[in-house]
């Protein structure tokens, strides 16, 4: 996202968030980080065309800098950040559920998991820095 919003041709991993970010070949391009031939092979294609057509790398920018503009915006994110807000409240005030059910699940998911990650963490001393 950095790079698009930038202006940058992005090349990205085809895993994980930047294959939903990356429109490949219009706002960037996808490249399997396991496929290393590949993944160099379309970053030469990328530049010999660029060499051919200045323009590409225009069209390519522009293309991330579209895809910024419509999907990745503060404004957009905001907003979507207000509704989930209001989903989330909404659903709190309507449900039914017992507060000592939620209570539960949060005491068994701390035993299964949290317990033994917590007693890991070293006890801060009076005195001592706490970056240790």
């Amino acid at each position: 996202v950095e790079s698009m919003t930038c202006g940058l041709p992005t090349f990205a991993t085809a895993y994980g968030g930047p294959a939903e970010i990356i429109v490949n070949g219009v706002s960037g391009f996808h490249i399997d980080p396991y496929q290393g031939d590949k993944a160099s092979a379309l970053l030469v294609e990328f530049f010999e065309k660029c060499q051919e057509d200045p323009s590409h790398w225009t069209k390519i920018s522009q293309g991330g800098l579209q895809r910024i503009e419509e999907k990745y915006t503060w404004k957009l994110y905001s907003e979507r950040l207000m509704t989930l807000t209001g989903v989330y409240g909404f659903w709190k005030y309507v449900s039914n559920l017992e507060r000592r059910e939620t209570r539960r699940y949060l005491e068994m998911l701390y035993a299964l998991k949290y317990r033994t990650m917590a007693s890991t963490v070293p006890l801060a001393v009076e005195g001592e820095p706490s970056n240790k």
